[in-house]
């Protein structure tokens, strides 16, 4: 009796990868060409004009004014980003945080400071903020 058997020599099962990189690289290939970029076209917007609406409380309204040559009014008083600061935090205490902050700013003011003044009113706690218009140019 022949225990041994007869031995075969096993190949070791193989996976081809030619073609799976062959499909990546199609697919790859696929996503470049049809890929949109975009391209800032140097900001040549028209934004939408605007038309206001008497959606708060008057007695909780904060008032920040901009003026052109960056001044910052805070209730018809001239102040700077730090003491606007502490009476933004005073009106807070006296009003909570669902009072809203009005931010008028001149047509010519700096886009830094009105953002200045939006970064303060968050900081300190408010949770709504609002921008003027002008009721006259918004309908034109």
């Amino acid at each position: 009796m022949n225990f041994r058997g007869s031995r075969k020599t096993r190949t070791p099962a193989a996976l081809e990868i030619t073609p799976l990189v062959d499909v990546v690289f199609l697919l790859l290939i696929f996503f470049l060409l049809t890929a949109t970029y975009t391209k800032n076209p140097n900001l040549d917007i028209n934004l939408p004009k605007a038309s206001p609406q008497e959606l708060f409380n008057k007695t909780k309204d904060v008032s920040v004014g901009i003026m052109e040559n960056g001044t910052i009014k805070y209730e018809n008083r001239v102040v700077d980003i730090a003491n606007l600061e502490k009476h933004l935090h005073a009106r807070l205490r006296e009003d909570g945080a669902d009072a809203v902050v009005i931010i008028k700013a001149d047509k010519g003011a700096k886009h830094g400071a009105v953002v200045e003044v939006m970064d303060v009113s968050k900081k300190v706690g408010f949770n709504k903020l609002a921008i003027a218009v002008d009721a006259t140019s918004s309908l034109e």
